[in-house]
């Protein structure tokens, strides 16, 4: 959007609330979209009214004495905010949304199979009511068929469950044709008691680590709660199975169901999940069905759960622990802009084949004939699912056919409410959720924290008292292959949640690994060090450059300095760094690729041995989270890496840490002339070849002054490719950082802007006029005298002396 002071701005409606601590949210409910503010940005939000022109709401938000600062400042924010699809230059106009039919993929996306009524165990609390005498289920031949025509009909994993689906003596051959067969992913639900026997652990032994994983069931972290509901020991032996799984190197989460009987100690559980090696928490939902109707009235209400639930989120992120169900909340907060959640997924991209041969919509509805899609007795899978009339009501049905979801203004977060608690509690299947509400205030709590940790992010050094976008809808996530704007996507069943959060850096971990073992040619940009700088660094290294500029080159290293490259790879331009800093200096790099760090250190021997001397170190880490201490380097350059990153604002903060004082970036990255649209956004491949994260050069050099950068140059411009009518080029960006001190500004120094312009204006507003003095404060003098504004500017201290800039000196 191009802003000037006539440009009329427009906003959809906006629901609009505040924290205690002065958070402003702002959420277009139709989108579904929002921002998190503060009081200053939520104040322009509201006026913009598609009347009032840019200028016009800078006089009225009168932020500052100085109009052209005013104007400066609600342009930015503006643009900020026209980035995050809240505001436009035309009226927002949207067709009427009406529902989720012909709107839904037409393949499934899993197969739940409930592989016997027989369970070890008879639970209070049990669906199913299963128990030691508890039907067997079908044939293997039976369930082998089901997930070999699943299969056909696209699912993604198989979920087994039961009873208890260790009592099968065939699993091994179950999970071999799930895992090894179709290469599908395997999630068992267990109560893990039987694993100390060597029989049934022998079952499990052999299975893939990367493709299995398990949902074990502990209803509570003390023997006294769990029992209570499980029958007596059998707290002891599930958390010895739960143990013993994980010493097998399997991934496991711990599943509980929430009841009066277990809430008391629920936030000592994330401390028990990392004793016994699991890696997440899942709280399953009550439904009233099986022998969990007789305890319907031990179940607690919204109020209570939400407090009980808050403090183990709270237990969990101490401990480092997952809780799942705020995961997934969190996700569906911070997908893209503009799709919609809108019910469950149940019998429309999951079924559940139940142990009397029926298909059912989900799991927690085997054995309810009014949830029955058909029996496969002479019928195949897809005809059973697709031809049942069920199905045909599950796909019509809609969240704005529900009066009270039709309303809410976090319905396409949300999705509207579980169609199975809706159905287990109302008999109607667009019937009331009761744990709506209990999400709608999960789900407000996790955007707000994303707003407060966007808060967290904004350096000092950003102009006091200008509006800011702390946080907007999408920042930080990787879409998934069905999230564009417009698509309509259906909730998890909330008995598991299985939600890949490392999906995104798993796949540039394979990416890049692979390209390791094999350099890739296309991930190369017609940018390439110089000869001089390669003469020491081995073919194997060079052969695996995959940047987009010289960042090393154009930082102009100084010989002492302490140099950090982020997304090092194979070493390149660390090892050409050290060439530069010599021998009293540094040269690090930070990667997150096992297979890129290993051919680094191996010819890192190489590199000492012809340089004379050896300064480098190679980390493995995030570039979200660089395992530095803070103030550490000299210089940080990165080289085409920055735009895999789905959380670019944690990395820009990140780089404003490890840097001293008046430390620069060079960036070398790829950006596009427009936002990137949402088809190549989730193309993996583009992706992997540093084009579908890409940011505008407008957005790159804004998100670089929200960390608190200043003096930003463009380098050098080269153009890269074509996708699709989006052109790609390769920039290098230089920025400078300036730590900000929170003592009261004396504007005891005098600027002297020389030109050649006839003014000019720095990052925090300040106009200087050619040959005008103007007085500014210390650490505005600071920065002047210093690389790049130095040559325009003369600065003069409280006692008139022209100030310089000398070794070792802070100038003022």
């Amino acid at each position: 959007m191009a802003l000037s002071a006539t440009s009329v701005p427009h906003a959809p409606p906006l629901t609009r609330w505040h924290t205690a601590d002065g958070l402003h949210l702002a959420l277009d409910a139709e989108g579904p979209n929002w921002l998190a503010t503060d009081q200053r940005g939520a104040r322009l939000l509201e006026l913009v009214d598609g009347r009032r022109t840019v200028a016009q709401l800078a006089a009225e938000a009168g932020l500052f004495d100085e109009p052209s600062r005013n104007l400066q400042h609600v342009t930015s924010f503006l643009l900020g905010v026209e980035r995050a699809g809240l505001v436009a230059i035309r009226p927002f106009t949207r067709a009427a949304y009406e529902g989720r039919a012909g709107r839904l993929p037409t393949a499934l996306r899993e197969l739940w199979l409930h592989t016997n009524d027989s369970c070890n165990l008879s639970c209070t609390h049990c669906l199913v009511s299963s128990g030691p005498a508890g039907h067997q289920g079908l044939p293997t031949d039976a369930l082998l068929d089901a997930v070999d025509q699943a299969k056909a009909l696209g699912i993604e994993r198989v979920f087994l469950t039961g009873g208890e689906p260790l009592l099968r003596k065939d699993l091994p051959v179950l999970v071999e044709r799930v895992t090894r067969h179709h290469g599908l992913e395997l999630i068992i639900l267990t109560n893990a008691t039987l694993l100390e026997h060597p029989a049934y652990r022998a079952l499990v032994e052999p299975m893939d680590r990367a493709r299995v994983r398990f949902q074990v069931s502990v209803d509570g972290a003390s023997a006294r709660a769990h029992d209570a509901l499980r029958g007596e020991g059998t707290f002891a032996q599930a958390t010895a199975g739960l143990a013993r799984l994980a010493s097998l190197g399997f991934q496991t989460s711990l599943t509980l169901v929430p009841h009066e009987a277990n809430l008391a100690g629920l936030a000592e559980l994330p401390a028990l999940a990392r004793r016994l090696g699991a890696q997440s928490i899942h709280l399953m939902w009550p439904h009233r069905r099986g022998r969990g109707v007789e305890l319907a009235q031990g179940f607690p209400g919204v109020e209570r759960l939400l407090a009980v639930t808050r403090s183990l989120r709270e237990a969990a992120a101490r401990e480092g622990i997952q809780l799942d169900n705020v995961e997934s909340l969190k996700q569906r907060a911070n997908s893209l802009p503009g799709v919609k959640h809108d019910l469950g997924m149940a019998g429309v991209e999951s079924i559940c084949l139940g142990p009397d041969g029926v298909l059912y919509a989900s799991a927690a509805t085997v054995g309810d004939p009014a949830m029955a899609l058909g029996t496969l007795a002479g019928r195949s899978l897809a005809a059973a699912w697709r031809e049942a009339p069920l199905t045909a009501r599950l796909r019509g049905a809609s969240l704005i056919h529900n009066q009270r979801s039709s309303v809410d203004p976090l319905r396409f977060i949300t999705g509207g409410g579980d169609v199975e608690h809706a159905w287990c509690w109302s008999g109607e299947l667009l019937g009331d959720d009761p744990w709506a509400p209990l999400i709608d205030a999960l789900t407000r709590d996790e955007m707000e924290a994303l707003g407060r940790a966007g808060r967290a992010r904004v350096s000092r050094a950003v102009a006091d008292g200008a509006p800011l976008v702390f946080h907007a809808m999408g920042e930080g996530a990787l879409a998934c292959g069905d999230e564009v704007p417009g698509a309509v996507r259906t909730l998890h069943s909330n008995c598991v949640l299985s939600f890949e959060v490392d999906r995104p850096r798993a796949l540039m971990r394979e990416y890049y690994g692979a390209a390791a073992v094999q350099p890739k040619a296309e991930l190369c940009c017609p940018v390439r060090p110089s000869p001089e700088d390669l003469a020491h660094i081995p073919p194997d290294v060079v052969d695996r450059f995959y940047g987009c500029g010289s960042p090393v080159r154009d930082a102009a290293l100084a010989k002492g300095e302490t140099h950090l490259d982020l997304g090092s790879g194979a070493g390149i331009d660390v090892f050409i760094a050290a060439r530069h800093v010599g021998k009293q200096g540094r040269a690090i790099g930070v990667d997150m690729t096992d297979a890129m760090l290993k051919v680094a250190r191996e010819n890192q021997p190489q590199v000492a041995e012809k340089l004379g001397f050896d300064v480098v170190e190679f980390h493995k880490g995030l570039l979200e989270a660089v395992p530095l201490p803070a103030q550490h380097v000299d210089c940080v350059t990165s080289n085409c890496v920055v735009n895999l990153s789905p959380d670019k604002r944690a990395v820009f903060a990140e780089i404003a840490r490890v840097l001293k004082d008046h430390g620069r970036l060079v960036l070398a990255d790829i950006v596009a002339d427009q936002a990137v649209p949402p088809q190549l956004r989730v193309n993996p491949q583009l992706w992997g070849e540093c084009l579908s994260g890409a940011l505008t050069e407008d957005e790159l050099l804004a998100e670089l002054e929200r960390a608190g950068f200043h003096g930003l140059e463009v380098l050098t411009r080269t153009f890269w490719r074509e996708v699709e009518g989006c052109t790609f080029s390769s920039v290098t960006v230089r920025a400078y950082k300036q730590e900000s001190s929170t003592v009261v500004a004396q504007l005891d120094h005098r600027a002297l802007y020389r030109g050649p312009w006839k003014s000019v204006s720095d990052e925090q507003g300040q106009l200087f006029r050619r040959n005008e003095p103007v007085s500014v404060d210390a650490a505005t003098a600071a920065r002047l005298v210093r690389a790049p504004y130095a040559p325009g500017f003369d600065v003069y201290g409280p006692d008139g002396k022209r100030l310089t800039l000398t070794p070792r000196s802070s100038c003022c």
